[in-house]
């Protein structure tokens, strides 16, 4: 993306209408995953141009997702309208529901605030009890693998850390970190399916940490390109998004 227009895009759906999609498609609700469900449902709406990164507010009859995308409300909801499949379009109340906004090009020095949801995982070095070579885990649990004995870590700095770690190359965010908190930390089971002829659910259990914090703007198109790919892994499914607000808005309450 850029140099075509960035869109912050905010898709309402309801939330029955996403768990009768998952049941007509042999989805256990049991096993539901919103994040694995919503990626679905937009990309096979909207393909190279379903909003993504994404993640998913609110609660109760309403979701929405705030995510990225090259095209605007009003082309989205006109692709939906002239090729969507009926059965996928219930998830909508209306189609003219959906919103969005042209991303600006900040200026050199511009300070923003962002808010994230991020998956702050990495690979284990070697081989441990019950996890293979390469396996990806917690990157507090790795980091408490690579520890000397007896060092004490605290989860909120390694996942701040973490983060410092993919904005310090600022030719490829476009923007210099200047302060990251946590707000929340949970764990998460997320659903995915194994590749191959017989596709099964597979479950993973990741942490789930809400980021808040400020950046200097560096490079505006530089800038833009980052927050359309997102920060982290599962950037498709529901983490990774920075959402840009200004600088000292913490995470709204869900």
């Amino acid at each position: 993306m850029p140099d075509e227009a960035l869109h912050l895009v905010k898709v309402p759906l309801r939330a029955d209408k996403l768990a009768a999609i998952a049941t007509r498609r042999g989805i256990r609700l049991r096993i539901l995953d919103d994040g694995y469900l919503v990626h679905c449902l937009l990309t096979e709406l909207w393909q190279e141009r379903a909003p993504s990164p994404f993640v998913i507010r609110g609660s109760g009859r309403t979701l929405d997702v705030w995510g990225y995308s090259a095209a605007s409300a009003a082309e989205l909801a006109e692709h939906a309208q002239a090729f969507g499949d009926p059965s996928t379009l219930t998830a909508f109340d209306e189609l003219n529901g959906i919103g969005s906004r042209a991303m600006p090009r900040f200026n050199t020095g511009r300070r923003v605030g962002f808010l994230a949801r991020v998956c702050p995982v990495a690979r284990v070095a070697k081989a441990r009890a019950r996890l293979r070579q390469g396996a990806e885990v917690d990157v507090f649990v790795a980091r408490c693998f690579a520890a000397d004995p007896g060092t004490t870590l605290s989860r909120e700095a390694v996942y701040r850390e973490w983060f410092r770690e993919r904005m310090a190359d600022t030719t490829r965010t476009g923007a210099s970190l200047l302060s990251v908190r946590v707000a929340s930390i949970a764990r998460t089971r997320l659903v995915r399916r194994t590749q191959g002829g017989t596709r099964e659910a597979k479950w993973l259990e990741r942490p789930d940490v809400r980021l808040e914090g400020e950046m200097a703007v560096e490079d505006g198109e530089a800038f833009l390109r980052f927050l359309a790919r997102g920060v982290g892994r599962h950037r498709a499914f529901g983490f990774g998004a920075l959402i840009v607000v200004p600088a000292g808005t913490p995470h709204p309450r869900d």
